[in-house]
C-alpha cells in the first residue's frame, strides 16, 4: 500500500494554510492572500482526483472559500492566532501528523478472495449514507464497523479495498503506535484525525490493533488509553457530524475482540466476523496469488485446497511465495553467479520460470503451516454468539 499522492498534496495545502495564518498574524496581507490563493489551487487539483461530482463540488467549494479569503485581505483583517496545546504543540502539528496517516490503497474488491457478503454489507452501508432519500424519510447507514477474526484473514485488505472502491480518503492508523508513551499525544491526534477526515469527506478511518485501546490491568498505565477512549467515544458517536453532510466511516480491526471494553464495543453498530477462508475462498486466493503473478501449477487446485485447511489468507500468500521461490531457485541455478559478476551481468539475465511442481509445493508446505488452532476458532465462535445476543 503506497502513500497517497493526494495526501502529499494535502500536506502542501496545510503548509500553505499555515503560511496564510502566520502572515495574517504578522499583518502581511499580501503574503496571506498569496497563500490563500495557493490553498485554492491545491484544493482544485485535489478535486480533480475524485470520480464523483458531488465530492468534486465540495472540494471546489472549499477552494472558493480560500479565494474569498484572499479577496477580503485587500482590507485590514484581525490577526488569526494558531491554537496551541498546553504542552506547547500547535494544532498545525497535529493536523500535519493526521494528514501523514493518509494512504492510497491499490487493493480492489476483486483482489480479495471470498467474503462476498461482507463486501456487499460495506457497499450497502456506504450507499445508504450517501444516496438521496425520499422526501421526509430519514435513513442512517452504518458509520462504525468492527472487523474481528483470526490473524491474516484479510481485515486490513478489506478496509483498504473499502477506501479504494468508494473513492474515499483513507486514514490508516495502528492504535498501538498512537499509544506510544514516547508520543504521548494520542488523544490530540485522534481529534485532528477526525477533523481532517470530516474535512476530506467521504473518508475511511481504519483503526488497526484496536484491542490496544483497552488499558492493561496491573500494568504501568500512563492514562494514555483512558484519554484516547474519552476522545474517541464522541467521535464514534458522530456528535461532530450530526448536522453535517460529512461522511466518515470508522473501521476497526482486532484479533482479540474480547479485550475491548463493552462501552467501546457498543459504539460499533456492525460487528463482522472475518473467518478463515472456506474451500471456495481458498481456491480464489490461490489462483490470485499464482495466476495474477504470471505462474501456473502442475498440482491441481483441488489438491491444494484440500491441503490448506485452517490456512489464513496471509498464510496462503506465504505458501505461494515459498513455492514460487523454490521453483525459481530450481530453474535458475546460475542466478547467484550473475549477481557476483556485477550489475550489468544480472541486468542482462532473463529469469526462467516453469509451472509449479509438486516438489515445489512440498517444500512450501514444510515452511508454512496454519497458526490458528481449533481452540482459537472455537473461542471466536463463542464470542461471536455472545456479541449477537
Amino acid at each position: 500500500m503506497g502513500v497517497d499522492l493526494s495526501g502529499a498534496l494535502l500536506g502542501q495545502y496545510e503548509q500553505a494554510r499555515k503560511r496564510a495564518d502566520e502572515a495574517q498574524q504578522r499583518g502581511d496581507q499580501a503574503e496571506a492572500a498569496r497563500a490563500h490563493r495557493q490553498c485554492a489551487t491545491l484544493l482544485r487539483q485535489y478535486a480533480e482526483a475524485s470520480r464523483f461530482a458531488d465530492i468534486r463540488a465540495e472540494r471546489l467549494a472549499q477552494a472558493d472559500t480560500h479565494e474569498a479569503a484572499a479577496a477580503r485581505l485587500l482590507s485590514p483583517a484581525p490577526a488569526v492566532k494558531v491554537a496551541q496545546s498546553a504542552e506547547g504543540g500547535t494544532a498545525d502539528n497535529y493536523q500535519s501528523a493526521a494528514l501523514a496517516l493518509i494512504h492510497r490503497s491499490t487493493v480492489r474488491w476483486d483482489d480479495i478472495g471470498g467474503l462476498e457478503g461482507t463486501k456487499r454489507e460495506i457497499k450497502a452501508a456506504y450507499g445508504l449514507s450517501l444516496a438521496r432519500k425520499p422526501e421526509g424519510v430519514q435513513m442512517a447507514g452504518w458509520r462504525n464497523i468492527l472487523f474481528y477474526g483470526p490473524p491474516g484473514t484479510g481485515k486490513t485488505l478489506l478496509a483498504a479495498a473499502t477506501s479504494n472502491g468508494l473513492d474515499a480518503t483513507f486514514f490508516s492508523v495502528k492504535v498501538s503506535d498512537m499509544l506510544s508513551k514516547y508520543f504521548g499525544e494520542s488523544s490530540r491526534l485522534i481529534s485532528a484525525l477526525y477533523a481532517a477526515a470530516r474535512r476530506l469527506s467521504p473518508a475511511v478511518v481504519f483503526l488497526d490493533e484496536f484491542e490496544a485501546i483497552t488499558p492493561q490491568r496491573g500494568g504501568d498505565d500512563s492514562g494514555a488509553e483512558r484519554r484516547m477512549v474519552s476522545t474517541l467515544l464522541p467521535e464514534l458517536d458522530g456528535l461532530a457530524t450530526k448536522d453535517s453532510p460529512a461522511y466518515v466511516l470508522t473501521v476497526a480491526a482486532t484479533n482479540l475482540p474480547w479485550l475491548i471494553d463493552k462501552a467501546m464495543l457498543s459504539r460499533f453498530e456492525k460487528k463482522i466476523y472475518i473467518p478463515l477462508p472456506d474451500e471456495a475462498a481458498r481456491e480464489t486466493i490461490l489462483r490470485l496469488q499464482i495466476e495474477q503473478r504470471g505462474h501456473s501449477t502442475e498440482t491441481p487446485y483441488a489438491t491444494l485446497v484440500a491441503r490448506t485447511q485452517r490456512f489464513s489468507g496471509r498464510e496462503l500468500e506465504r505458501l505461494c511465495k515459498e513455492a514460487i521461490g523454490r521453483m525459481t531457485d530450481r530453474t535458475n541455478p546460475d542466478l547467484v553467479k550473475h549477481v557476483d559478476a556485477g550489475r550489468e551481468a544480472i541486468a542482462g539475465y532473463q529469469i526462467r520460470i516453469v509451472p509449479l511442481a509438486e516438489a515445489d509445493w512440498a517444500v512450501a508446505f514444510e515452511q508454512v503451516r496454519p497458526e490458528t488452532a481449533p481452540d482459537d476458532l472455537r473461542e471466536f465462535e463463542q464470542w461471536r454468539r455472545r456479541a449477537d445476543e
